[in-house]
């Protein structure tokens, strides 16, 4: 996609999937000072936290919207001093500097694939699962029993249709089941342990980072998604080196622990 004015935002960064005007150029040991703005429990978020915390990154999370950037979604990453913009540009920016190679072509198409079919899927069929809904509402401070529960079940068929009809205007090439995005991956894979080869690699790092926080939470869409795809020993070799992807959050203050703050992921 050729580049505009308009690809580029008033404060010189990138706007949402977007290549940077200008290549990040310093290596994985110059790494500093690097902040993720995010949500717990987005899962474009959790896949930044995933490559970040598989590579041994030091970073802090900070909940939210960059408070001072003319980009007002989630993720935004700033490292060095520079400042990315959307979690496929993170993760193509990052590959250089972390694996020490730009992504391929065929790695490129896999990422896009992920970020804006995939995952836009997943989180339409998250979204119209009772039962994780509940697991997540709870989770942002708000009774998953009783009345709340009840809430849930009523909202729940709503949520999924409006999400349905947004993210299907905005992401075209979404197709459902999600699984199906799993089952090529396998066949991509083939009969190799991981994407990659014998380690995971940007495009292992991108699927597992997507659901992983909803396995973490034992979420139906997340298990039915891996038995659907036949990834299942795949995930267990992903979770054997990579982190939980809840490893790098911060606590929250007492006086906040009870309070529904976090956006939820959909």
């Amino acid at each position: 996609r050729g580049r505009t004015r308009a690809a580029v935002l008033p404060d010189g960064t990138n706007e949402e999937g977007e290549p940077l005007p200008e290549p990040l150029g310093f290596a994985k040991e110059e790494l500093k000072d690097v902040v993720l703005y995010q949500q717990d429990l987005s899962p474009p978020c959790a896949k930044i936290r995933a490559l970040l915390l598989y590579h041994g990154v030091p970073f802090k999370t900070v909940a939210g919207k960059h408070p001072t950037s003319d980009y007002k979604k989630i993720p935004c990453l700033e490292a060095n001093g520079r400042q990315v913009n959307d979690s496929h540009v993170i993760v193509t920016s990052l590959a250089p500097v972390l694996f020490g190679r730009p992504l391929t072509e065929e790695e490129t198409m896999w990422e896009r694939k992920l970020t804006y079919e995939f995952l836009p899927a997943f989180e339409v069929e998250l979204a119209g699962d009772a039962n994780d809904v509940d697991k997540l509402t709870g989770s942002f401070g708000i009774p998953p029993r009783g009345i709340g529960r009840a809430v849930v079940g009523f909202v729940t068929p709503i949520l999924k249709a409006l999400i349905e009809k947004v993210f299907t205007d905005r992401y075209p090439d979404m197709r459902f089941p999600s699984s199906q995005y799993g089952v090529q991956f396998k066949q991509a894979m083939g009969d190799q342990p991981f994407f990659h080869g014998e380690r995971p690699g940007p495009i292992d790092l991108s699927l597992y980072g997507t659901y992983a926080a909803f396995s973490e939470k034992q979420c139906r869409t997340s298990a039915a998604f891996l038995q659907d795809s036949g990834l299942e020993e795949w995930h267990e070799r992903m979770e054997e080196l990579v982190p939980t992807v809840s490893a790098a959050l911060a606590p929250r203050p007492p006086e906040q622990a009870a309070m529904p703050s976090r956006e939820l992921p959909f």
